[in-house]
């Protein structure tokens, strides 16, 4: 297929990645025409250059979203991907009189391309079960489980998804301000709470870190902005937000070169069996 991609940042770029290697042809447009000029050194056509396009991938800032759709070309699959609030597909597509599809992305923006590569799963927000079809087929080739939503669902699940991972950086981040009042190396505690296969290691090594990043704490107060406009108090939510910006006030924690605690580093899992004697 031919495929148009709007947005060349982060997700842009690992969507027109993913779709170039499964055998598609990408053009791209962005506003900026510096990053236009890079896509066209890494291959790919300008996107009004090119006719027949049959599915159009907006990966662009929320905030430039509507601007993004005013001008995209009314090819037959259109697609959001960036991070929104439930609902706005479907108003989005009353307000342009066309029906968008959205698709949340999974990415870490430190190994993006990876991640677009090596899904564990491909979920599709559309009404339309034709459209979806052509999405499914599109990314067919990645051989992971695709499951097709209504969009407020899809949306919903790609910003509780970061709400969820914010709140595990929290989480451990609080854990480590108590290590730090008691002399215990809270690296060594999150390390080995995570040998427990119920419990998540994602944030157990931030080590007074906030979360920081494009995503996490943009989209934890947009979930929490989004819960009040329905009269509704996340008050774990908050918690979690107000918890992060008290450890971004504080001074960060020195790191080694590889980005871990120079103290140790427990980067490797643990044997199961045998003695091993750590910390001492």
């Amino acid at each position: 297929m031919k495929v148009g991609v709007t947005g060349y940042g982060v997700v842009g770029k690992a969507t027109a990645d993913t779709l170039r290697r499964l055998g598609h042809t990408v053009v791209v447009h962005d506003t900026d025409i510096q990053r236009v000029e890079a896509a066209v050194a890494d291959g790919y056509g300008p996107r009004y250059e090119a006719d027949g396009v049959t599915v159009d991938f907006v990966c662009v800032p929320e905030s430039h979203l509507e601007e993004a759709l005013a001008v995209l070309p009314d090819s037959p699959v259109a697609v959001i991907r960036s991070t929104v609030p439930p609902g706005t597909t479907d108003r989005l597509s009353e307000a342009f009189g066309r029906q968008f599809a959205f698709m949340p992305e999974f990415l870490k923006e430190a190994t993006a391309q990876w991640d677009a590569l090596n899904p564990q799963f491909i979920l599709i927000g559309c009404y339309d079960r034709d459209k979806g079809a052509v999405l499914a087929e599109l990314f067919g080739p990645l051989m992971v489980q695709v499951i097709q939503v209504t969009p407020p669902v899809a949306e919903m699940v790609k910003i509780s998804l970061n709400a969820y991972l914010h709140t595990l950086i929290s989480f451990w981040n609080e854990i480590h301000l108590i290590c730090e009042q008691i002399g215990v190396p809270s690296h060594l505690v999150g390390k080995l709470c995570a040998q427990d296969p119920r419990v998540a290691a994602y944030g157990a090594v931030m080590h007074g870190q906030p979360a920081g990043g494009r995503c996490l704490p943009k989209d934890i107060a947009q979930l929490i902005d989004f819960a009040k406009q329905f009269d509704y108090s996340p008050d774990l939510l908050t918690e979690v937000q107000r918890l992060n910006q008290k450890v971004e006030s504080k001074a960060p924690v020195a790191r080694n070169g590889n980005g871990h605690h120079p103290i140790e580093d427990f980067s490797e899992l643990l044997p199961r069996t045998g003695v091993v004697h750590l910390g001492w």
